[in-house]
């Protein structure tokens, strides 16, 4: 299976899950190696692939098994630049309980920290997109759209 990310009309198009995983008080969040910026665990859904499997895909290869997802949250359609190269994101985010142990993923080679940083501790960091921050701290209890803009 292929991820889902085609280069169309300037933009990079892709199709991603990520996860907001609790432990408490507590978020996981995630940040290149090379970056001070952090953002959700999660990547891109793969083609015959749905967002439910994806999720459960990626986070067990991040983090590994100590986790359980309870539920659809936000579906957002993100526009952004990263690094010059224009993105159109679909993304689906999933409410996520860790439920044992350490992080102990599974995928290798890749270059990225994972930390639990406390809740009232997001304000003075950079979290991509910086819209989620609110979700995190606000839930809401009903499935949301929304529709991202960097800049606007």
């Amino acid at each position: 299976m292929t991820d889902i990310t085609v280069d169309l009309n300037g933009y990079r198009v892709n199709l991603r899950v990520a996860a907001i995983v609790t432990r408490g008080a507590e978020v996981l969040l995630c940040r290149p190696c090379d970056q001070d910026w952090w953002y959700l665990p999660g990547g891109r859904i793969k083609t015959n692939e749905s967002s439910s499997t994806a999720i459960q895909r990626e986070l067990t290869e991040e983090i590994g098994a100590g986790f359980k997802v309870i539920r659809p949250m936000i579906t957002a359609e993100n526009f952004f630049d990263l690094e010059g190269q224009c993105f159109h994101e679909m993304s689906i985010y999933y409410e996520v309980a860790w439920s044992k142990g350490e992080i102990q993923g599974t995928q290798k080679g890749i270059d990225e920290v994972f930390e639990w940083i406390p809740r009232e501790r997001l304000c003075e960091i950079v979290l991509k997109p910086d819209f989620i921050k609110e979700h995190i701290l606000n839930p809401s209890p009903d499935f949301e759209l929304v529709i991202h803009r960097d800049g606007g």
